[in-house]
């Protein structure tokens, strides 16, 4: 089948997992808005949580909801009291929180050049360019703003994890609703992912897949950032050898080679 549609996820694919970015929103960025918002005692526990929540969900957001579905989080403070209804932990205040406070800086502008003719290529062929990422949808679009991308991804074919609560990425749920928001068949997709359960979820529903694997792991030659941002995601570092990857590359810029072999850039 005719190749429509290519998803990109976005954190750690879009950019290199090298900036160091990754481990900085999921250690200080997280846990800052953590013991802020949430009046968790100090970064060390806020850490312990969220870690042990994103193990099970691969998202911050979702995993914040279903702590607070578990009661995991802190007693609220003296005199604070919540609405009847009202949610201790809203995904929107994260969304916000990440958008505006933490250092894009450290992505480090925008993409090479080779990854921007990528995107210039697919834009101006009948292949739809769509972002799915697990976090939350004002942060993406700040990171795609900051890496040049930002124009490439129209917003009713771009999703962040607040689009699709209380579904995420690897949940097939997640999968099917954006496949039904684009008007594409999984057999019609390529998937382009770092994450192994997002890329297993991809092609267990017929998508063909790209694995981004990071600068410098085929030498096993990954940098501290890439380390740091790798414990903050235990249990999902990539695997070229896994039978659910049909393709594997270091980093976005080397993908061009693999969609001309699949004819869906021109050679």
């Amino acid at each position: 089948m005719t190749i429509t549609t290519i998803i990109f996820d976005v954190d750690d694919c879009l950019y290199d997992v090298g900036t160091g970015f990754t481990a900085h929103r999921n250690t200080d960025g997280a846990t800052e808005f953590m013991v802020d918002n949430l009046h968790f005692p100090s970064k060390e526990a806020a850490q312990q949580l969220r870690d042990e929540y994103f193990l099970k969900y691969h998202s911050t957001a979702k995993g914040l909801s279903a702590a607070e579905e578990d009661g995991r989080l802190p007693p609220l403070p003296d005199g604070v009291s919540l609405q009847p209804g009202e949610k201790r932990f809203d995904p929107n205040e994260l969304d916000k929180y990440w958008a505006t406070n933490l250092d894009f800086s450290m992505l480090g502008g925008s993409l090479d050049q080779r990854s921007l003719d990528t995107f210039e290529s697919l834009s101006r062929s009948s292949t739809q360019i769509v972002g799915f990422s697990n976090g939350p949808r004002l942060y993406v679009e700040r990171v795609l703003k900051e890496i040049g991308l930002a124009q490439y991804f129209e917003p009713n074919k771009l999703f962040g994890v607040t689009d699709v609560l209380p579904h995420c990425k690897p949940d097939k749920s997640s999968f099917e609703l954006v496949l039904n928001k684009v008007g594409a068949l999984p057999e019609q997709c390529i998937m382009v992912e770092d994450s192994m359960k997002n890329i297993r979820a991809a092609k267990s529903l017929g998508m063909k897949t790209i694995l981004i694997m990071g600068k410098g792991r085929k030498q096993q030659a990954l940098n501290k950032g890439a380390s740091l941002a790798e414990a903050t995601k235990v249990g999902d570092a990539p695997d070229d050898k896994d039978q659910a990857v049909d393709a594997a590359v270091e980093t976005v810029a080397e993908i061009d080679t693999i969609l001309k072999e699949w004819m869906v850039l021109s050679a």
